[in-house]
């Protein structure tokens, strides 16, 4: 019975957990470059009573939830004509200076490319996150007309002043989310981009999140977590009908 009970109560916290990550995916289904989270489960075998040699005791399977990983898809890209917006096709990612949970300054990586200018000309992400170049440093534009080339060279009046630091992930199972559509990742785990990527000025990539889909998810997670609770319910009723029961005398 207490099996039971403690098998529902983790189904219970694995919809509630899978529930918050649909809904964290369903608010940035507009947010540019943002790539949806997925949550993985894994299956766990309980045997609470082997230690007593109980002849009883029974194992029992239940799934509970494991990790999350980030989608990688790429989203689709659209045409904006605004000159500070750029988008990458090929697995890349722009590099810019964020910071962890602790303040600490951080690479980050993002294929969400609506940059602007501050008033000192640096060129900064929509989260006001400061653009690095290939060298690492703070890209900075004088007054002009800007143009972009596909290998990340940034001109202004034809006047190539900084390249877009462009990086690859190579594995994206060591990668962490720091905030909307930055993520991180160690230094040995990037390596500069190669002629599989390219730069195009003028464009987006939107969101990978699929909110038909993601509503589909929600749907079906609902249904389970109502599954859960007339499980639990049942165990609760059997629990009372054993406590009222037990040692009457007939």
């Amino acid at each position: 019975m207490n099996r039971g009970f403690f098998v529902s109560g983790v189904a219970g916290n694995m919809t509630a957990q899978k529930l918050n990550t649909i809904s964290h995916n369903l608010a940035n289904v507009n947010t540019t470059g943002y790539m949806l989270d997925r949550t993985a489960f894994s299956t766990m075998l309980a045997n609470v009573k082997a230690a007593s040699q109980d002849p009883s005791a029974m194992p029992a399977a239940y799934m509970t939830m494991d990790h999350q990983y980030i989608n990688d898809e790429k989203g689709i890209i659209k045409k904006t004509d605004n000159d500070l917006d750029f988008a990458i096709r090929g697995d890349g990612y722009f590099q810019v200076l964020a910071h962890d949970p602790s303040g600490k300054e951080v690479k980050g990586y993002s294929r969400a490319g609506n940059f602007h200018l501050d008033a000192n000309g640096t060129l900064l992400n929509e989260g006001n996150m400061t653009v690095l170049s290939d060298s690492g440093s703070p890209i900075t534009l004088p007054l002009g007309i800007v143009t972009a080339s596909e290998d990340g060279g940034i001109r202004v009046d034809n006047q190539e002043v900084a390249r877009l630091g462009i990086h690859k992930i190579n594995d994206m199972q060591q990668v962490q989310k720091l905030s909307g559509a930055v993520l991180t990742t160690p230094k040995s785990n990037t390596q500069a981009a190669d002629a599989s990527i390219s730069l195009h000025q003028g464009m987006l990539e939107g969101s990978n999140v699929n909110a038909v889909s993601m509503m589909v998810e929600m749907m079906q997670n609902t249904r389970e977590n109502q599954s859960m609770m007339k499980i639990l319910e049942q165990y609760n009723q059997q629990a009372g009908l054993i406590s009222e029961k037990v040692g009457r005398v007939g």
